[in-house]
């Protein structure tokens, strides 16, 4: 039997594979309680994880039929490209006097390329 925020977390994972911080931002919850819900998950079977570099990714076990076209190698070469600059800029951006906020949007949108990389099973290496 699954909790009512286990629930909420299928829910979200149907949409899409997370992060245990994108996960967070999206429940209002840290981190570590998010981490700690996936992990429970994951023991129980019901998700799997994926680890990349330091970052790990959850998805449920059977992942719903996809229904969009998918990326071509072109559009996630774009992406990739995207990624290592985002990722660069990033480096100059915390050298910067931003408030919280417009650093968390930065890493966001670095994140949202991350993961769109993963699901497509593409290495961002």
């Amino acid at each position: 039997m699954l909790t009512q925020r286990e629930q909420q977390i299928l829910e979200i994972l149907g949409k899409g594979t997370r992060s245990p911080t994108l996960l967070a931002s999206e429940l209002g919850i840290t981190q570590s309680g998010a981490t700690q819900a996936l992990q429970k998950l994951e023991k129980k079977g019901i998700l799997t994880r994926t680890k990349v570099g330091r970052n790990v990714f959850y998805h449920p076990v059977e992942a719903p039929k996809q229904t969009r076209k998918t990326a071509t190698d072109e559009d996630l070469d774009l992406i990739m490209e995207s990624y290592h600059s985002l990722s660069t800029v990033w480096t100059h951006v915390l050298r910067l006097d931003l408030t919280h906020e417009e650093l968390s949007k930065v890493r966001e949108a670095r994140n949202l390329l991350e993961e769109i990389l993963v699901k497509h099973g593409k290495s961002i290496e």
